[in-house]
Formats: structure tokens, C-alpha cells, sequence
């Protein structure tokens, strides 16, 4: 054996050759001298070894063997060969400082081989494919010898290990049949196999591959490899998944499009491993960049949007941690800015902008969620003057200011927004309906309960000495009965009803036409001081629809009580005449108009508590007509045009077919038109 000294003898594969190449060399002279050198320390020979590494001799245990060696080259030319060794492993192997020992150095008995056994195939081959039975060396590799991780295909990473690794594969090579040192370097790579696993099951691909490497390179039969490197592969293809994902996350592509998203991504990870931790943390950032999305349109005040985003976010994983928590947030701020609302709200009743309050509310309104808020911000405004101190729904009459007389009754209407007009899809819809837009009343007003009667209009007439325009001309037009159908008659003005014959005070006004109504309100608002008026278009389907989106107040078909003066199945005229397109299974008892408001019912009743608003009379509006919306109020303001030579008539009347009695139902008349179909309705501002 070589003795221990500083210069060591490097093992790496890729310079064994070389090494091989050398020893074959200055074998024979390296023994010489090493016998000279043991002679000058004193220290005997334990064994002699032939060039294949074996003990020639068993004797020699026993005994100092003489070397023959030494007599066949000169001992002169020793040096020589020493320093040429020298100087070739100090190219290999830095010089490191030995510590001091000032013992003599003890030398171990070399063991004896185990002969090989033929068939035996369990010799680990080293440096390339040579075969074991040409040649050994007994090479031990020192225990202080640095070894440095991943120079060749057999290095570990972990410095402790590959040093371990590297040993064993030394003594392997002087020793391949040796069971203890098999058994430790399986026990070693089956260590090393599960630290493969563990790095994969982490996600440290390259990490693993890199072990299974080393296995493969060392026994490609290693117990558990061959799964292992399956598992790396699906491992592999997993990461290429969550790679995916944190990709389309960094992107905002949390969910969209399809299958290209990092919620799709991860879910397929998921599929094939549903405990996948980083899958796992991949869906709760998901559910994170979805919750983020709230937080934005909620700033937005889009609290609907925000909603939906949170829906979305509840649908991505079962733990629903983060979105509970997100809604808390997302109440408190909107709470917040309800609470913003609601004082400015009322900073605008203290300063008397009361327009400005109602702005505040119904944005609060809008916020969702705030109806005590609403409610308490009403009664103030209401209590402000809103409603000039009344209430929504609350019937009110104006006494006159020169008498005890008083105004027709009007209810209060609440303020609120509605769409106006028909779709493309409603039922007997026509063109002058269109377009479909929302329309926002932002302040209440006052709307008569019914039409104005007969009675009503008298005291008009007879305290101004107005004279309407079918008294100046002298005729009106008039149901005939026996030829079924209207013709114009002398004689005729509001004092008569729809045939011609004396009206009663309580029914509806009839013979006046949009001058004459007018002429009405403005003598109201002088007698009263309040500021009495025709209602708006769209005011009129405001409460026609009675705020809400159906064809009728009351909803969808015939009405199931007797509420209106309709054109029902079951009317009959004086001669026993019916209707052509009547409601189905209705019948009121009336062929034309009926008192005003004497039709009632106290399980369908109007919500904003008007009457006639579908039937009996049409009505007068304060609008010019115009062809369709385009460019229509969206205040509920009236809409007028100078000079315009048509205006509106809204509501059925009491020969109406059913689609001329719906709420968005609207016709245009000439100003000065007068007959047995058109009366009128007060409004106010309050």
C-alpha cells in the first residue's frame, strides 16, 4: 500500500486513465523506494501486491516480504520518479496542509480479497468498460479528502453525502464483491432516491432530476428508480401546469378566456393531485385577484358589480375564508359611503337646497342595501318641505285664497325612476313608443286623484266667465248610438256628456280640448297660489305603470276586480251592442264614461292612489308630440316645442281596445280638438 502522505491520488473519472497510464509506469520504482523509505523509519512491510492488486503470498502476513524490485532498477534514478509523481497529483490536487503528528504513523494490515464467484455480477466497473478481471487498483481513498460536488455525473449536491458516495465507489473499485460496502451504498442511493421523491412532491424539479440522475448513473436498477423517474415526469408536467398559472395570474388572466386562465390551470393540477399545495395556493390568489376586482368597482361605487365579482370568487375554492372577509370590507365600505350620503343629505336640508337632498337620496337609493337610511332621510326632507310638509300617497285639497272654496283633490306622488316607452318585443307595441329609456322623477308632485268633473269645471267657467272653444264655435262631436259610431253635433260643450245629453256634475269633463285645459290649471294656480299645472308624458306613464314596468298598474290582462272603465267582454250598450277586441271576462257596467272614480275596490286598488288612470276619459298632457323618444326628457319634464301644432293625449278611454289602454299607449291630437273621448287631470308642484 502507498503510504500516507500529503500528496493524495485524485479518483475522478475523468482522469483515471491517466492515473492507470502512470502507475503502470513507476509501479516498480515507487516500491523500491518505498521499501527504502520504510527501512529509513523503521517501519516494517506488512504486504506486498502484485500489479492486479491481490496478495501473492498468505505468509506475508506474518512476515516482512523482501522486495525484488528494488535490485532491478538503481536506486539512484528513484528521486527522478518520485518528483515526476509529485509534480503530476499536484496538477491534480491542490496541496493541503496535513496537521502535525508527532506519533509515528501505524500502518493497517492489508485484508484479504474475496475471491470472485463466478457469475457474479454485483462488481461496479469503473472507468469506462474495462473489465474488472484485466485489472485493479487498491486505491483508499483518504477520509480528510476534499471531494467537490457536481464535478462528474456522479456528484451529489449535498457536500456530506457526495463525499460519502464518492468513498464508497472507491473502496467499490478495490472491493466490488464486498457485501457491507453494497449494502451501504444502496442504503446510501435509496436515501438519495428519497430525497428525489421529497424534492418532487416540493415542486424542485431540476433538484430531482438531478439526484435520479446520479442513481441512474451509478445502478440503473436501483429499487424504486423507474417509478421514481415516471413520478418526475408527472411532476414535471405538473409544474409546467402551475407555471401556467402563475403566468396567467401575473397577466390578470385569473379566469378568462377559456382555458387559458390560471383558475383552469390550477384545477387541472388539482385534478390529478388534489392536495397540490402550490395548486392550492394558486387558487386562493385567484380568489384573491377576484376579491381585488370587487374592491375596484366597489371604489367605483358599483356595489352590483362588486357582488358579482364576490360570486365568482366563492365559486373558485370551498374555503370561503377570504370572500367572507371581503364581504365584511365591503359592507363596511359602503356602509361608509351610505354614510357620506346621508349626511350630506342632510347638510343640503339644512341649507335649504332641497333639489341637492334628493339628489343625495336617491344616489343612496342607488347604493342598495339602505332602506332605514332612506326611509329617516324622507321623513326629514318631507318634514324640509320637500313635499311642502306632506307625505307620499297623502290626499291633499287647496283651499282658495279669496274663499272657502277648494281645489280639486290631489295625492301626493312619490319621486322615483321607471322605464318609458315599449321594447321592440312588447305586445302591441308601436314606433312611437321607442326608444325604451329610463326616466328619473327627482322630485315628488302632486297628480289629481281623477279626472276633473263636470261640477269641478263649472266653478271655473262661472267665476272667470271663461268661454271654451266649442262655446265659441257652437258644436262638439258626440257618440251616436243608433248609427254606432261619433258625429258632430251643434250645440254641444262641456256641459254635455259623451251622447249629447246634460252631464252630472260628477262625471268626467268632456267637449274641451288642450286650450281650455290649460286656461283651467292656470285659474287654479291664481285662486290657490300654488303652482297647479297639466301633467307631464311622462309623469302620466309614471303612475300609469304606478312605477313599476307592467303593461297595466295592475299588471298583465284583464284586471280581476272592477277598478276601471274598460271595454270589457261583458259590457252592453244601450241597444245591446259589444265590443270587438274587448278585455276577456270583463264587464263594468258602463258603455261609455262612468263618474269620476266611482269604480273601486278595496283589494286592488291603485299603489299611488289615483283613479281612472287606465280608462273612462283620456287625458291632456302638457307635451308637443313628437314621433318617438329620441332626444326625450329624462327628468320627467314636460316636453315642449314652441310653436308645435300637435300635442299629446294620453290614457284609454272608454272605447279603447285593450293595447290602447296600456300604459305607454300615447296619440297626438290637434290643440283645439274637442269631442266625447278627451277630458283632463290636474298636477301641481309642491
Amino acid at each position: 500500500m502507498f503510504a500516507r502522505k500529503k500528496i493524495f491520488i485524485s479518483l475522478r473519472v475523468n482522469v483515471c486513465l491517466l492515473i492507470l497510464f502512470s502507475v503502470v509506469l513507476w509501479a516498480p520504482y515507487a516500491n523500491a523506494q518505498q521499501r527504502t523509505d520504510d527501512a529509513d523509519k523503521g517501519v516494517p512491510v506488512e504486504a506486498a501486491l502484485v500489479k492486479d492488486g491481490s496478495v501473492k503470498d498468505e505468509s506475508v502476513k506474518d512476515k516482512p516480504v523482501k522486495d525484488e524490485s528494488a535490485k532491478e532498477e538503481p536506486a539512484k534514478e528513484e528521486p527522478a520518479k518520485e518528483e515526476s509523481a509529485k509534480e503530476e497529483s499536484a496538477k491534480e490536487e491542490p496541496a493541503k496542509e496535513e496537521p502535525v503528528n508527532n506519533e509515528p504513523a501505524i500502518e493497517e494490515p492489508v485484508k484479504e480479497e474475496p475471491v470472485e464467484e463466478p457469475g457474479n455480477n454485483r462488481r461496479i466497473e469503473r472507468l469506462g468498460d474495462v473489465s474488472a478481471n484485466e485489472w485493479e487498483m487498491d486505491l483508499a481513498l483518504p477520509a480528510a479528502a476534499p471531494v467537490t460536488p457536481g464535478d462528474a455525473e456522479t456528484a451529489l449536491p449535498d457536500a456530506a453525502q457526495n463525499q460519502e458516495l464518492q468513498q464508497l465507489l472507491s473502496k467499490l473499485a478495490s472491493s466490488p464483491d464486498d457485501s457491507k460496502i453494497l449494502t451501504q451504498l444502496n442504503a446510501l442511493l435509496a436515501d438519495v432516491l428519497s430525497q428525489a421523491a421529497d424534492l418532487m412532491n416540493l415542486g424542485s424539479v431540476e433538484e430531482a432530476k438531478q439526484l435520479l440522475a446520479v442513481i441512474q448513473s451509478i445502478d440503473p436498477n436501483q429499487r424504486g428508480l423507474k417509478s421514481a423517474r415516471s413520478h418526475l415526469k408527472s411532476v414535471q408536467k405538473t409544474a409546467g401546469l402551475l407555471a401556467a398559472g402563475k403566468a396567467a395570474l401575473e397577466a390578470q388572466r385569473s379566469i378568462e378566456p377559456e382555458k387559458d386562465n390560471a383558475l383552469y390551470y390550477f384545477n387541472q393540477v388539482l385534478q390529478k393531485d388534489p392536495e397540490n399545495s402550490q395548486a392550492l395556493s394558486g387558487l386562493t390568489q385567484v380568489q384573491e385577484a377576484l376579491i381585488e376586482r370587487a374592491n375596484g368597482s366597489a371604489q367605483e361605487l358599483d356595489f352590483e358589480t362588486a357582488e358579482q365579482w364576490l360570486q365568482r370568487a366563492s365559486a373558485v375554492q370551498v374555503d370561503q375564508t377570504l370572500v367572507d372577509e371581503a364581504r365584511v370590507q365591503l359592507a363596511a365600505f359602503q356602509n361608509m359611503h351610505a354614510t357620506d350620503l346621508e349626511d350630506k343629505a342632510l347638510a343640503a336640508l339644512d341649507a335649504g337646497k332641497f333639489d341637492a337632498a334628493d339628489l343625495f337620496i336617491i344616489d343612496l337609493i342607488a347604493l342598495g342595501g339602505q332602506e332605514d337610511r332612506v326611509k329617516d332621510l324622507r321623513a326629514q326632507l318631507k318634514e324640509a318641505r320637500y313635499y311642502g310638509g306632506f307625505e307620499p300617497g297623502q290626499v291633499i285639497s287647496d283651499t282658495f285664497l279669496d274663499s272657502d272654496e277648494k281645489a280639486p283633490e290631489i295625492v301626493v306622488i312619490a319621486a322615483g325612476s321607471f322605464l318609458m316607452g315599449s321594447s321592440n318585443r312588447s305586445g302591441g307595441a308601436f314606433d312611437n313608443e321607442q326608444p325604451r329609456h329610463r326616466v328619473t322623477i327627482e322630485r315628488g308632485f302632486g297628480l289629481g286623484v281623477t279626472e276633473v268633473t263636470v261640477g269641478q269645471f263649472r266653478k271655473f267657467v262661472e267665476s272667470s266667465g271663461y268661454q271654451t272653444t266649442a262655446e265659441r264655435t257652437g258644436s262638439s262631436i258626440v257618440y251616436d248610438e243608433v248609427a254606432g259610431r261619433l258625429s258632430k253635433r251643434k250645440g254641444i260643450n262641456w256641459r254635455y256628456d259623451y251622447q249629447g245629453e246634460k252631464a252630472q256634475p260628477d262625471e268626467p269633463v268632456l267637449h274641451i280640448n288642450s286650450y281650455d285645459a290649460r286656461a283651467y290649471v292656470g285659474w287654479l294656480a291664481a285662486k290657490t297660489g300654488k303652482k297647479y299645472r297639466l301633467p307631464s308624458e311622462a309623469e302620466y306613464e309614471y303612475v300609469a305603470r304606478a312605477g313599476g314596468s307592467g303593461t297595466f298598474w295592475w299588471g298583465e290582462g284583464s284586471p280581476a276586480k272592477i277598478v276601471e272603465n274598460l271595454t270589457g267582454q261583458r259590457d252592453r250598450s244601450p241597444s245591446k251592442r259589444s265590443w270587438t277586441t274587448p278585455f276577456k271576462k270583463y264587464g263594468d257596467g258602463y258603455w261609455g264614461p262612468a263618474p269620476a272614480g266611482s269604480l273601486r275596490d278595496d283589494d286592488l286598488v291603485h299603489p299611488m292612489g289615483v283613479y281612472d288612470i287606465a280608462g273612462n276619459v283620456s287625458e291632456w298632457v302638457a307635451d308637443c308630440w313628437h314621433q318617438n323618444y329620441v332626444k326625450a326628457p329624462v327628468d320627467g319634464s314636460a316636453w315642449v316645442n314652441p310653436g308645435c301644432t300637435r300635442t299629446v293625449v294620453r290614457g284609454g278611454y272608454w272605447a279603447s281596445a285593450p293595447e290602447q289602454s296600456r300604459a305607454a299607449f300615447r296619440i297626438s291630437a290637434k290643440p283645439e280638438t274637442v269631442g266625447p273621448v278627451v277630458g283632463m287631470r290636474i298636477a301641481r308642484d309642491l
